[in-house]
């Protein structure tokens, strides 16, 4: 993995773990807080997958400009 995708992951993995916590920390009833964690879950989650699949595709074009 080159460093700016580090980069980008490392930043994306901190800014899940601050809306964990804050979150957390928020004065809400515990199925409200359970039910939020999990929207924004998916929602980083689809995200990653995005970023997976973009950097796949510009993976498999540059080795084909390669070849």
């Amino acid at each position: 993995m080159s460093n700016p995708n580090k980069i980008i992951l490392g930043l994306v993995g901190a800014a899940a773990v601050g809306v964990v916590v804050g979150i957390l920390l928020a004065p809400e009833k515990g199925g409200e807080i359970r039910k939020k964690i999990a929207d924004r879950a998916t929602d980083i989650a689809s995200h990653i997958g995005e970023l997976i699949n973009s950097g796949k595709e510009k993976g498999e074009e540059t080795a084909k400009n390669m070849a």
